[in-house]
């Protein structure tokens, strides 16, 4: 099988169809599979400008942004660039009501005034080596499961530790086409990443929810970072004698705009895409799995939107928690939407049948392949009913209530205190852990928590018993309202003051106390839901499917070779590659590809808190004063949307032209695009580009931050 799937892809590299910018190509492939067909679309640079391993290229200058985002090196000094929304958090933990950088903005005039954010991360791609071979060789063919995940575990530990040792730097490995192939990544990862700049949200998050996955948009979507190293340029832990990175390559910027059917390239880390998934389990998502996560993220938003609307420190506590539970929300709607439009179960169901009768007419394949759709199909729908529990564990447990994992963070406290061979100051030294970890109160009400509870615990309830899952003694009451009531006003863990009180006073003998906390029970039961009656069985048909997908990505390429097949997102560094071009996304609509300026003062509500537009904005558009960074036509662009193949974790992802020079930054797609996390259509799908040119726009003219655009390399066509 390992033979056959190279050869399948050296097949696919010749059979590359029309639709050439779709998919995620890893940059160490793009020469062999895909420089003609970027070159054909209007590339000028080389697929070696790009990535290459013995001299500096653009892939030095990407930056992985704390795991969930990435990011751009424009200047000699380490300044990077990415979206608003991947530094919300940051720009929010800095923020008090005296200092509400959210709601004004946060510049630093010099370095001195950057600002540390401890636990951040940001990291660069030294080298991607394929070791498929090594990872699987002397793999008997009749292998099972149990053997292959063992020698997939030994040789990743073996290939990781030989990486680190030849090149000094770290590593990991990661499987693509459902483990079909294995790429090992060295990486520099640096912890030192400093706030330098933040439009304000009345910028940064322009249209907020309401524009939020859609165009036309109007949201300048960027923050400013600088990474410091020690003094032998070397990652370090935050300390005030680091000084900025010096980095092998840093992006230039062209100022002169694009311009219709220009070709753009991002390069970025897109987080997960399931382009290969069966019919059946298309339908789960639509029927089952999507309707469930949007019922409960309506109800937590309904909370949180309104106590942000009441209070102003509501609103910075709840401004983070709310765009990470709004994000999802929306995409969720679009995608189902798109889904449906574009008749993706029908396109699957295709697919598959075309697969069937080829290898109903092969002797060898259908003895290979023939049980293999209906086994796939068997299994996803024996997983329903788990992930259904599995996702309330998500939307519940870990984006519902918070109450509900802060209890968790006191299991360890008890086990402790329950085993008797544990000497007292080992519990002493928990329970001093724990009441350094109150700072939980700071972006915490107690009122919103209740009322969150409150409007989800019914649907958690409900669902579980239709789908015919186990229980917890809580969802099982007859009054629902009346036990969260109950919770709340009994519950020492919603309580700051009552808290420290308790764990001061803190004795083994207490652990029998937090074990009867209702909050501590709820926390617990739930969990061992999962845990206990779900994840055993769930883990093994996991592990069928995994299995089964892996067998079908590879029965897809034998079976159907004319198919276009590129790997699945999963968090590793590519390259998607398109046109800038406007799109009809239903009858009587037709899209532009850029807005401007002027779209935002159209847009302007007072009375609206996402439509507010600041006096100092307002002044610079009535005085067309733009300096350099107006287009060629006098006006003032804002964004433009190409065909790009992006995803999540392309947030804040460099767009380039043709001659590798930034042009923007990606943060977003349309609302109809949101499907092509499961099925692209370059017909309809778009992601969204905040134009560098109204980035440095705000940085220069509104903000008064030029000594930052003065450390970049402008370019022009």
């Amino acid at each position: 099988m390992k033979i056959k799937f190279l050869v399948s892809l050296g097949i696919i590299s010749l059979s590359f169809n029309a639709f050439a910018h779709e998919g995620m190509w890893i940059p160490s492939m793009i020469k062999s599979m895909v420089e003609g067909d970027m070159k054909a679309m209007g590339m000028k640079i080389s697929a070696e400008d790009l990535y290459a391993i013995n001299q500096s290229s653009i892939k030095d200058a990407v930056v992985h942004f704390n795991g969930g985002c990435t990011s751009v090196l424009v200047s000699d000094e380490a300044l990077l660039l990415t979206n608003h929304h991947c530094g919300y958090s940051l720009i929010q933990s800095h923020s008090t009501l005296e200092n509400n950088y959210l709601e004004d903005g946060f510049w630093a005039m010099s370095k001195a005034d950057e600002l540390p954010n401890p636990g951040i991360s940001a990291t660069i791609i030294k080298e991607i080596r394929d070791v498929t071979a090594d990872m699987l060789k002397d793999l008997p063919a009749d292998a099972s499961e149990a053997q292959r995940a063992d020698q997939i575990k030994k040789m990743t530990a073996t290939l990781v530790a030989a990486a680190k040792e030849s090149t000094g730097y770290d590593a990991y490995i990661r499987p693509f086409f459902y483990g079909n192939q294995f790429l090992l990544f060295v990486i520099e990862e640096f912890e030192d990443v400093r706030l330098v700049g933040a439009p304000p949200s009345s910028i940064g998050k322009f249209g907020y929810d309401t524009d939020n996955w859609v165009w036309p948009r109007h949201t300048g979507d960027f923050s400013v970072f600088r990474i410091y190293a020690n003094k032998e340029n070397k990652p370090a832990k935050y300390s005030a004698d680091n000084v900025p990175y010096k980095p092998v390559y840093s992006v230039p910027v062209n100022v002169s705009g694009v311009s219709e059917n220009d070709f753009t390239l991002v390069y970025g880390f897109p987080g997960r895409t399931d382009n290969y998934i069966s019919k059946e389990n298309v339908k789960q998502n639509l029927e089952v799995i999507n309707p469930q996560r949007l019922k409960m993220r309506a109800a937590s938003l309904g909370v949180i939107d309104a106590a942000m609307r009441q209070d102003p420190l509501t609103k910075i506590q709840y401004a983070a928690k709310q765009s990470r539970i709004s994000n999802a929300y929306k995409k969720w709607m679009g995608q189902s939407k798109g889904l449906i439009r574009w008749d993706a179960v029908e396109q699957k169901d295709s697919v598959e049948s075309l697969f069937q009768s080829r290898i109903a007419n092969n002797e060898a394949l259908n003895k290979n392949y023939g049980s293999l759709l209906p086994e796939l199909t068997k299994v996803e729908t024996e997983m329903l009913s788990g992930n259904v529990v599995r996702n309330y564990l998500i939307e519940f447990y870990y984006y519902g209530p918070e109450v509900l994992r802060f209890a968790e963070t006191f299991d360890e406290l008890v086990a402790l205190s329950n085993d008797k061979s544990v000497a007292d100051s080992t519990i002493n030294k928990k329970r001093d852990e724990l009441l350094g970890k109150l700072g939980f109160f700071k972006n915490y009400d107690i009122n919103v928590d209740k009322a969150i509870m409150q409007a989800q615990i019914a649907y958690v309830a409900e669902d579980l018993k239709t789908f015919g899952n186990p229980s917890t003694p809580e969802l099982q009451q007859a009054d629902l309202k009346a036990f969260v009531n109950e919770l709340y006003a009994k519950s020492v863990l919603v309580d700051k003051a009552k808290l420290e009180a308790f764990l001061t006073k803190y004795k083994r003998s207490h652990a029998k106390k937090l074990e009867a906390d209702p909050a501590f029970a709820f926390s617990k039961n739930f969990r061992s839901l999962y845990n206990d009656n779900v994840r055993p069985t769930l883990s093994v048909l996991s592990a069928k499917s995994d299995s089964l997908m892996r067998l079908w990505m590879d029965a897809q390429m034998t079976v159907l070779p004319e198919r276009t097949y590129f790997a699945d997102a999963n968090g590793t560094l590519r390259i998607t590659f398109g046109k800038v071009e406007g799109y009809k996304p239903f009858d009587g609509a037709e899209y532009a590809y850029f807005t401007t300026l002027s779209g935002i003062m159209e847009k302007e509500d007072p009375t609206n808190p996402e439509f507010v537009v600041s006096a100092k904005l307002k002044e610079l558009y009535n005085e067309k004063n733009y300096g350099i960074y107006a287009h060629n036509t006098g006006e003032m662009r804002v964004a433009f949307i190409a065909s790009n193949h992006t995803s999540g974790g392309n947030s804040g992802s460099p767009v380039f032209d043709a001659n590798g020079a930034l042009i923007g930054l990606n943060f977003d797609r349309t609302w109809e695009s949101t499907m092509s996390d499961i099925m692209f259509n370059s017909n309809i799908c778009r992601n969204i580009t905040v134009d560098i040119r109204y980035v440095l726009f705000i940085m220069d003219k509104f903000a008064g931050a030029k000594h930052l655009v003065d450390e970049m390399k402008l370019v022009q066509d």
